[in-house]
């Protein structure tokens, strides 16, 4: 386990990247970056705690972690670029609707993903963002959503129900730009 001061504002780079040995970790209220590859490959990580005051997760920060659900706080406005992606125990999602961008192939992989709560804020889901997620059986689809990158739900393969409430016209094995978005 590990103990952060109360006065920690960000977490660098590699910080705890490859600490098997963690299982579970509350991150300070007084932090607000957690910077690139943070706690990649910690592979016994189930449990983390976000603070309120959170505003940016960098590439890479929790992949190939074994967490199993996520809160992200009210605050942060985007996901680096595959954050959250191999996390193959995560069974489910909650973001917060300052959310507005989650990054290229964030959740990549995560075959266990059942559920997601897309906030309202939100108007980019990048490249392969939810890409392999084969758990996932349905979505919806928010109203502001402006953006959908290729092959962002390619893979999911129990994905039956799609309920856009966008403005996107997206079908089954295409999307606004031409691409996959889901298959």
């Amino acid at each position: 386990s590990i103990t952060l001061p109360e006065s920690l504002t960000s977490i660098g780079n590699d910080a705890f990247r490859g600490c098997s040995g963690l299982t579970s970790i509350t991150l300070p209220d007084g932090l607000t970056s957690i910077g690139e590859s943070a706690f990649s490959n910690c592979s016994a990580l189930t449990s983390i705690t976000f603070p309120e005051g959170l505003t940016s997760i960098g590439k890479h920060a929790f992949n190939y972690c074994s967490l199993t659900s996520i809160t992200l706080p009210e605050g942060l406005t985007s996901t680096g670029d595959y954050a959250f992606s191999y996390c193959l125990s995560l069974t489910s999602i909650v973001l917060p609707e300052s959310l507005t961008n989650i990054g290229e192939s964030a959740f990549l992989n995560c075959s266990h993903l059942t559920s997601i709560a897309f906030s309202k804020g939100l108007t980019s889901i990048g490249k392969s963002a939810f890409s392999h997620c084969s758990g996932l059986t349905s979505i919806t689809l928010p109203e502001g959503l402006t953006s959908i990158g290729e092959y962002a739900f390619y893979g999911c393969s129990s994905l039956r129900t799609v309920i856009n409430h966008s403005n996107l016209n997206i079908g089954k094995g295409s999307s606004a730009d031409g691409y996959v978005a889901y298959y």
